[in-house]
């Protein structure tokens, strides 16, 4: 007896590869959301290691704010002032190692921080030091070889004291500074005055266990982008030689606030509070609060609390005191 063989009639295989491409459809969907949320994770990821390295470097700068080589609360004396005029990233006396600048804050290498936002402005003697042996007015002998380049300002200190100035040169173990360049004064003397006047002080010695060591002077701010100006980023002005060099450390930073804990009152306070009641030497830690822009969070639902970061970092130079005393 024959089998009459019979297939799928057109009908039914029209309607099986409909449902087919249905959901092979649906498949290739889910796999390009998928592919598209991983990317976006990917880059949200790399966005916040990036966040986490620049406030990791922030905060060390922070950490450092007002170290001046030797003692948590030396007088500090300063003898740049170019053609008359102490620069801006100069200014210790302005913050005793650090200031920060209610917004809109001033400009900072000729580039403007956003209209809203805040500014901070550090200090601090940094990097390898020398001992000095000797000092006669006019030359340093230190230990060993100058851990500071011609041109580029250092600080000399013992425990009573610190002066600031520009390296004229420096050849080997010796270290001379004259009254050029951004040095407005011969000497490294100590003025009490109320106004500062070059060549009026007188030259001072140093104690055993004096230190040398290089001037930092670091400015944290939110401004435009170099890449894309409708992006704002968060920028870091470091000291190079005797200029300050702007930096952009991370794109698409909206906003940046700080508020500063006061050592004696034990209360925060703004920018703006410090600076009219004079008291940037008595400031024992920064809370810093950083935005991110969501321009840079590729179309994600990101909360409030992966977009805004806070951090608060102590002092460690004034931690036990009530801060350093400022000459000129």
């Amino acid at each position: 007896m024959k089998i009459k063989q019979q297939g799928f009639s057109l009908v039914e295989l029209m309607i099986a590869m409909v449902l087919g491409l249905l959901v092979l459809g649906g498949v290739i969907g889910v796999f390009i959301a998928n592919q598209a949320t991983s990317r976006a994770n990917m880059a949200l990821s790399e966005l916040q290691n990036t966040a986490r390295l620049s406030f990791q470097l922030m905060s060390q700068d922070i950490r450092n704010a007002g170290f001046s080589g030797c003692n948590n609360s030396p007088q500090v004396a300063n003898i740049i002032a170019l053609d008359g005029v102490r620069p801006a990233w100069a200014d210790w006396s302005n913050g005793s190692g650090i200031s920060g600048m209610a917004a809109p804050a001033p400009a900072i290498n000729g580039l403007a921080p956003k209209n809203d936002t805040q500014a901070l402005r550090i200090m601090f003697a940094a990097g390898n030091s020398n001992s000095i042996s000797n000092y006669d007015g006019s030359t340093f002998t230190l230990n060993a070889d100058s851990v500071v380049d011609p041109g580029e300002v250092a600080i000399a200190c013992d425990e009573n004291a610190a002066s600031i100035f520009q390296v004229s040169t420096a050849a080997g173990n010796t270290v001379t500074h004259n009254g050029t360049g951004l040095n407005a004064d011969v000497n490294l003397g100590f003025v009490f005055e109320d106004e500062w006047a070059p060549n009026t002080a007188a030259p001072r010695g140093f104690t055993n266990n004096a230190m040398f060591m290089r001037f930092e002077s670091i400015a944290w701010f939110v401004a435009p982008s170099r890449d894309d100006s409708s992006v704002y980023s968060l920028y870091r002005a470091s000291l190079i030689g005797d200029t300050q060099v702007n930096e952009e450390v991370l794109f698409g930073v909206d906003d940046m606030q700080m508020a500063f804990l006061n050592g004696v009152t034990q209360n925060f306070e703004t920018a703006a509070e410090v600076t009219a009641n004079g008291n940037w030497g008595r400031i024992i830690a920064v809370n810093v609060t950083v935005q991110l822009d969501d321009a840079v969070m590729r179309g994600l639902a990101v909360p409030n609390n992966v977009k805004n970061i806070s951090f608060l970092v102590s002092l460690r130079n004034r931690l036990g005191g009530n801060g350093a005393q400022v000459i000129f």
